[in-house]
This record gives C-alpha cells, sequence and structure tokens, in this order.
C-alpha cells in the first residue's frame, strides 16, 4: 500500500489516472516463467474479442464477446502444504490506468465473478481474483484438511493479491499506483478480513454485507431453520412463503411513512413499532390472512436471534423488521427468510448442514436436533472463530498506511443482520477512540434503506459498478460507490452521500444510462438517515441525511 514519495508526487500531478506511458512487454508469454516463491503460472495468453469461462464449477462456462485485448495469467500458490489457490490476473495491453483491482467471491463457490473481471478490465484496471482455494461449493473441501479452511477464511485473498502485484511488476515494468479491492456477502467478508489481517495489501476496500462475524452467522441460520420447525420434523416448516409476505406487507404498511413518504420503503427498522400481534388470528378470519400463536412465537425468535443456553447472552443480533420477507424481483419465489434458513435445493435441512457436519464435528451423521446451544457454540468457535471470522475491530494498521474503506448493508437484507454491520462499524469506533469523526477518516458506512442482500429489495438500490445487479444511471463519484472510493484514496474527497436509483423496469437489456428511473434516494453516511425535506417524491434532492433520533428501537 505504501507509495515512495517520488510515486506520491509523480501522481500528485496526474489527475484521474490516466493510461501509463511505458508499454508493456509484447510477450504476454514470457509471463509463464515468472519465477515467484510457491507459486505455478498455469497460463500466459494473449486474449482478444472472445473469452469462454474454462474455470468454472456447478454449470457450463458462458462465453464473453467484444473484450478489450488483455494478457491473462493463471496461478497457483502452494504457501503450505495442503494449500493450493487458484487466482488470475487480467492485464490490459494497452490504456493500463495504473490501478489494481480485486474482486471478492459469494458464498462457499470457489468460481470467480468473470463478469467482474470483465468489467474492470473495461475501466482500465488490472483485475484479479482467487477461487479462495478450493473448487466447487461442496464444503466437504475442508473436511480433516485445515488448510483449505484457512485459505477459504483469510489466506487466498492475500496471496493472490501478492502474486499478482509481482505479475504486474513484470509485465509494465512498474508497479501498480493504487490497489483496491470490492466484493459482497462473502466478498465483503473477504474485504474486513484484509483491513484486519493484511492491512497494506490494498489502498481501498468496499466491503458488502459482510457476514463477517462468519460462525455466528451460521449459528443463526441454524437458529433460524430450527425456529422455524416442531422438534424433529423437518418436513413441515411453520411459516413459509405466504405468511412471511403477510408480515413484510403489514410491517411496510405500519411504517413506511416514517421517512415522510410512502413509498413502500421502510427507511430504518429500528424506528419501526410494529406489533406481530396484530396478525394473530381471530376466529372470524380467514385462511392466509392472519398468523397462528406458534406462528407469531417462531418470527419472534427469529426476530430475537439466538441466544447462548447457559447465560441468556445474545449470540447474533436478531432480524429487523422488513427483512422477512424481502423480494428482489416480481419473480423472487424465495422472499425474506425462506432463502435462508434452510437450503434452498432441499429445504428438510439447514442451511449450512455440512459445515456443522464436517468442519465442526466431523461427523456426516450430524443431528442438529441434538445441537446444544451452550457447549456446541463453544466448540464452533473452537475450531473456526480464529481463521474464520473477521471480527477484530482493531483498524489502526489499516488506518495507518493510509487505506480507506466503505461498508455497506441493506436495511432488509435476509441473511447477516443489518444490525451485526452497525454492531461491528459502532466497535470500530469505541476501539479506535476520537469519536465519529476520527472513524470517518478512514472508515464510513452506509445503510441502504430497503436493500436486500448485495443488491435488489423495494428501494433505491443500484449506485455501484462493484457490486452485481446495482448498476447506477450514471457513472460518476456521486452516483457510483467505486468511483466515490477512487476519489477518496487518490484525492482525499470522501463520500458524503451517495445517489441511489430504483428503475421503473426490471428488463437489464436496456442499459442503466436509458432506463426509466421510478425514483431515486440519497444513500447516507451512517449515522445520518434520509428524510423528506419537500418536493418531489421521486428526487433525491427533496430528501436530507439528518441526525437519527436519540431513541432507537434495537
Amino acid at each position: 500500500m505504501r507509495r515512495t514519495l517520488l510515486g506520491l508526487l509523480a501522481t500528485s500531478f496526474l489527475g484521474v489516472a490516466p493510461a501509463l506511458a511505458r508499454s508493456p512487454t509484447d510477450d504476454c508469454a514470457k509471463l509463464k516463467e515468472l519465477a515467484i516463491p510457491h507459486v505455478e503460472i498455469l497460463i500466459a495468453k494473449k486474449v482478444s474479442g472472445t473469452f469462454v469461462e474454462d474455470f468454472v464449477a456447478d454449470r457450463g462456462g458462458r462465453t464473453y464477446t467484444g473484450l478489450k485485448p488483455f494478457c491473462r495469467v493463471r496461478g497457483i500458490s502452494r504457501p503450505v502444504p495442503g494449500s493450493e489457490i487458484g487466482f488470475e490476473v487480467w492485464l490490459p495491453a494497452a490504456g493500463w490506468n495504473g490501478r489494481l483491482h480485486m474482486i471478492g467471491n459469494g458464498a462457499y463457490i470457489s468460481n470467480i465473478s468473470y463478469k467482474q473481471m470483465i468489467a474492470r478490465l473495461d475501466d482500465g484496471d488490472v483485475a484479479v481474483a482467487t477461487d479462495t482455494g478450493h473448487q466447487g461449493s461442496d464444503l466437504r473441501f475442508g473436511w480433516k484438511r485445515p488448510e483449505p479452511i484457512v485459505d477459504f477464511g483469510h489466506r487466498a485473498v492475500h496471496e493472490s493479491v501478492v502474486a499478482a502485484k509481482q505479475v504486474v511488476r513484470a509485465f509494465y515494468g512498474q508497479a501498480a499506483r493504487w490497489s483496491y479491492f470490492s466484493g459482497c456477502s462473502t466478498g465483503g467478508y473477504q474485504g474486513l478480513s484484509e483491513a484486519q489481517r493484511y492491512p497494506d495489501d490494498f489502498d481501498g476496500i468496499i466491503a458488502g454485507a459482510p457476514g463477517n462475524n462468519r460462525t455466528n452467522l451460521t449459528l443463526a441460520f441454524l437458529w433460524n431453520y430450527l425456529s422455524n420447525h416442531r422438534p424433529n420434523d423437518d418436513e413441515h416448516p411453520i411459516l413459509g412463503a405466504p405468511e412471511l409476505l403477510l408480515i413484510n406487507r403489514a410491517v411496510t404498511k405500519t411504517c413506511d411513512k416514517l421517512d415522510g413518504v410512502a413509498d413502500g420503503v421502510v427507511s430504518d427498522p429500528r424506528m419501526c413499532g410494529f406489533k406481530l400481534s396484530t396478525l394473530s388470528c381471530e376466529p372470524e378470519d380467514g385462511p392466509g390472512t392472519c398468523l397462528t400463536g406458534e406462528q407469531v412465537a417462531a418470527a419472534q425468535r427469529i426476530y430475537d436471534g439466538p441466544k447462548d443456553a447457559r447465560t441468556g447472552a445474545q449470540i447474533y443480533p436478531g432480524y429487523p423488521f422488513g427483512t422477512e420477507g424481502v423480494t428482489s424481483s416480481t419473480a423472487d419465489d424465495h422472499p425474506g427468510w425462506t432463502g435462508y434458513w434452510s437450503e434452498t435445493k432441499r429445504t428438510d435441512e439447514p442451511s449450512r448442514a455440512d459445515m456443522f457436519r464436517y468442519w465442526v464435528f466431523d461427523d456426516p451423521e450430524w443431528n442438529w436436533w441434538k445441537f446444544d446451544w451452550g457447549a456446541d457454540v463453544d466448540t464452533m468457535h473452537a475450531r473456526l472463530a480464529r481463521d474464520f471470522n473477521a471480527t477484530r475491530t482493531d483498524l489502526r494498521a489499516f488506518s495507518r498506511s493510509g487505506g480507506k474503506m466503505i461498508l455497506f448493508m441493506g436495511w432488509q437484507d435476509p441473511v447477516g443482520s443489518p444490525f451485526e454491520a452497525i454492531n461491528y462499524y459502532d466497535g470500530v469506533r469505541a476501539r479506535m477512540g476520537g469519536g465519529q469523526s476520527k472513524t470517518q477518516t478512514f472508515l464510513r458506512l452506509f445503510m441502504v434503506p430497503g436493500m436486500d442482500h448485495c443488491a435488489g429489495g423495494p428501494g433505491a438500490t443500484n449506485f455501484s459498478t462493484a457490486t452485481r445487479d446495482s448498476t447506477p444511471p450514471v457513472r460518476d463519484a456521486r452516483h457510483d460507490m467505486l468511483l466515490a472510493l477512487q476519489s477518496w484514496v487518490e484525492h482525499s474527497r470522501p463520500p458524503q452521500s451517495l445517489i441511489a436509483t430504483r428503475y421503473a423496469t426490471e428488463d437489464t437489456s436496456i442499459p442503466a444510462g436509458r432506463r426509466p428511473i421510478a425514483f431515486q434516494r440519497p444513500v447516507c453516511v451512517y449515522p445520518a438517515e434520509p428524510k423528506y425535506a419537500g418536493g418531489p417524491t421521486h428526487a433525491a434532492t427533496s430528501f436530507r441525511c439528518v441526525a437519527p433520533p436519540p431513541a432507537k428501537r434495537r
């Protein structure tokens, strides 16, 4: 991350990263012989026009056309016995802007997001990605094999970017001026892990919906599943999609106008005073119009979140109103919690059951109904927390090295609790000292009203070309979180707010710049939140970022 004085002086006269004058070597293939400690270069070849995915699991490889010429490098890093970390580096053949940009992963799958690689290549960046040290999405990759778990937990991103920087220097004859990382979900976790464990790897990080308290998040998935089933009955969930949508409609009706306008979005669920009891069935109620006592109790347990059976201590925050039945599109048949309390391919077992089977208990016959919410919680942490969580709040090294990070989370995210993102930010603020102003010199949190997991939902959620399905209509630092981060890193202009967009159509075949807009909203730097100030309700300029009320429901 640290650059020499000469490099800093040079960049101060360059403005917004022009293409570097120096031409790369004409022979991309020479990189095949590049010597990097414990790294083997498998592929080093020029690509122009068409690229076919050839390292993907669980699906066929896609074909992309119209690509700018680039040098593709694929390698494997073997830092310790039992570790095989695959990575790719795509180097623009012309027009490199001096940036290196690494792209995060999703869930536990090894697939590289080639679509995001191409987007970064189109920007003139060197694009980097990793397979996290395994192939596929089957969690048995870590069964009796501790090193791949460490690779997934944190080592793969670090090893990959270290190797990528050496590839860049060999190809262009100079180092990257700026190094960036962006990701959401698992990618958000990776970003936080980098800032905590390897603070010099990146100058700028976007970490979305991070799930960084990963062991406890996995415990929350189990808690939610068990809360929604009768003991030893995996076939008949208590709450299904119709009930969750019923709750969601009632929550929205009750709390939509708290920000001053009715737009189908609950801007801050902490202020929502909705009571589940208002949906309790009366004798005259018809089917599907109310909740039984059992259903009310099941939902309440999920809103409350998991607790240690011995002490009553909160293991992981509960989920706010609005997460239960959020949908990202009209075709979404797995609203809200239904997609995450059980495996979507088989709804009769908890989400991430294989992690407990193979990583925690080493027992393929593990029975979730016998889980001990005391001793087994301790076992989970003892096995995985050290390498699997990114919860350290001491970011002094990252701050001292000049790093900048944008953390964002949707208020209607049904995967990781939005409250956990706030808890982490508040923990950093308390650990760093100096209050809000000191923390915001290097870390800014954006809580996005009406946003599902990473993207989608009923709110204005298009604000970043570094996030899947979140393309803004305008590419500038006000509308694009990626450009806002670059402006902060390269020109010391921190983002004060962003303008997010909700389109009037889900037809993504229409380019973002020509897609009709339903409404726009400011996304505020936490703890500020948007409030209607008068004017057209579709316009972001009709809202102000204001300090929240002193009393908040958590």
